[in-house]
């Protein structure tokens, strides 16, 4: 009954659906730090846009736009190996790995993730559908590589969930004392603390931009589309 009644709820209090990506250009995205989409390791590519997965920098792509109550549905595609991933409620950034610094030129998203993998890392909560590193996903269909899959993540106030291929793999409290256990056993600075979920708790208007993580494989994300909910 508790689902059927949230569920009622953002139909009640969603707004229209909106494109973030129309398939052409590269309108709304630009990396964290500059003002300017990096044609370098990004491309567009038959409708989708493309993770270059051999470019010599990999920074991570973000909406111009924030949004805080939203549900978002998206197709993905990996190569086979691949880890990739969408960050939402994206705090700031982090250090690039391949420099071991905050990096202008390549900014790397400090936020949640909606973990892509193609394969297994031994973690559960490491797996695609992950809400990366704090909850494990359940109940995930087979994912080949090199195929298109669909994606949603659905954020309320403090709830989150993540559907994928119209399964919904993780539902989760961020404020549940479970959540806050695995956030503060990480020993990893460039993850969310639990600082960044007080945060969260403390202005519940704050909004945060998206963003399409690069970890050097090849993936690609086409009809992505949002709509905010009150």
């Amino acid at each position: 009954m508790r689902t059927l009644l949230f569920a009622f709820s953002i139909a009640c209090f969603a707004q229209k659906w909106e494109p973030l990506f129309d398939g052409k250009s590269t309108a709304g995205w630009h990396t964290q730090l500059k003002d300017r989409f990096p044609s370098e390791a990004w491309a567009i590519e038959d409708g989708a846009l493309r993770c270059i997965g051999n470019a010599k920098t990999r920074p991570d792509i973000s909406t111009v736009r924030t949004f805080r109550n939203f549900e978002l549905e998206f197709d993905w595609k990996i190569g086979k190996g691949v880890n990739s991933g969408v960050k939402y409620l994206v705090f700031g950034v982090r250090p690039n790995p391949a420099v071991g610094r905050i990096d202008p030129d390549v900014p790397k998203a400090l936020g949640l993730e909606f973990q892509l993998l193609d394969g297994s890392e031994g973690d559960p909560s490491h797996s695609t559908g992950a809400l990366y590193m704090y909850v494990a996903p359940s109940n995930v269909p087979a994912l080949p590589p090199n195929t298109w899959h669909k994606g949603r993540i659905v954020v309320k106030g403090s709830h989150v969930e993540h559907w994928i291929n119209g399964v919904k793999v993780v539902s989760a409290d961020l404020q549940s004392e479970a959540v806050r256990k695995a956030v503060a056993a990480q020993t990893r600075n460039d993850v969310p603390k639990v600082a960044h979920l007080d945060e969260l708790k403390a202005d519940q208007n704050k909004a945060y931009p998206l963003v399409l993580t690069h970890h050097g494989g090849d993936a690609w994300f086409r009809n992505m589309r949002v709509r905010e909910i009150h």
